[in-house]
């Protein structure tokens, strides 16, 4: 009988590699530290242009959704899905596999002739690596005190965890942390390519102002701070002013090589208000009370386990 995994799907046994104790994902876990953390918002746009830089997801996105007319939504519609799969404990796989199903029915064929589809191992897996790198980035680069080696491989086991909880085919998974980065740095180079959904993307981000988010049912904002943002965001004066930012947390998360392989503008200034972005919220966070600190999803899962919302680690 072939063995279960801590969402209680069944997978082969490969031979060739003897099986390993898989990570919990729990309270413990560092995976629950940061993602669902709200500052992963700095990071979602990011992980959004990086997932439609690829020719076939961009492509899905054009065949299956409204995206023309609302390019950030598909991202708020993902989160709790996607957060879910981490949080929801004994029911989180049932959750990984609708996020998975939802994915059956995206295929169609490039403009070149060739056929693609979702759930196609490569594809999916890029989608996820840039949620890995999303969780990432949030640990090391937003907190005061960036991660050890240790961690930084201890995350990433995890987030290999996650990944099996989708119940997707994991022979595409780098098996550490060094073979991770590689294969990133792979794709950047290789596989991504400029196509109309990235063009339109980018342009979008490079507008003057940002659009009235507050539309979106899904908009992560905190329920007690959704009043605030109903009132602010449609304005115009408001959303000019959120532009500026909003395109230094996305481009200034980009590699270096994807930012000069699609031609985004980024210049030194950019590069120290980024970082200054960076330095005045991770300064401040400990100051936020908890209650603000964490998605939906991540808060539902901290009471199940701890009966309280964590303060500080």
């Amino acid at each position: 009988m072939a063995p279960q995994d801590d969402t209680g799907s069944t997978r082969e046994i490969d031979d060739r590699h003897p099986p390993v104790t898989a990570p919990r994902l729990d309270a413990d876990s560092l995976l629950w530290r940061w993602a669902g953390d709200m500052r992963i918002a700095f990071e979602g746009g990011t992980a959004g242009l990086l997932q439609t830089m690829h020719p076939a997801i961009g492509q899905g996105l054009i065949d299956h959704s409204d995206f023309f007319d609302d390019p950030v939504d598909r991202v708020f519609r993902s989160l709790p899905g996607i957060l879910g799969t981490v949080y929801e404990g004994p029911t989180a796989g049932a959750t990984g596999a609708a996020v998975r199903d939802f994915h059956r029915d995206i295929k169609g064929t490039m403009p070149g002739g060739d056929r693609y589809h979702a759930l196609t191992p490569e594809t999916f897996w890029w989608a996820h690596a840039t949620f890995q790198r999303m969780v990432d980035r949030l640990a090391q680069h937003w907190e005061r005190t960036p991660l050890s080696d240790g961690d930084s491989e201890q995350l990433y086991a995890e987030g290999c965890q996650w990944y099996r909880r989708y119940g997707v085919t994991d022979t595409v998974v780098p098996p550490d942390r060094a073979a991770f980065e590689r294969e990133v740095d792979r794709y950047c180079r290789e596989v991504l390519q400029p196509n109309a959904a990235s063009d339109y993307l980018i342009e979008f981000i490079n507008r003057r102002a940002i659009p009235d988010m507050s539309a979106a049912p899904d908009y992560p904002s905190h329920p007690r701070l959704r009043p605030l943002a109903d009132r602010l965001l449609p304005t115009l004066p408001v959303r000019a002013a959120l532009a500026p930012p909003m395109r230094l947390v996305i481009f200034g998360g980009l590699p270096p090589l994807v930012r000069e392989r699609f031609g985004i503008r980024w210049t030194l200034v950019d590069e120290g208000a980024y970082r200054a972005i960076r330095r005045s919220i991770s300064s401040t966070w400990a100051m936020v009370p908890p209650s603000l600190k964490w998605y939906p999803a991540a808060q539902q899962g901290w009471l199940r386990e701890r009966g309280a919302l964590p303060w500080r680690f």
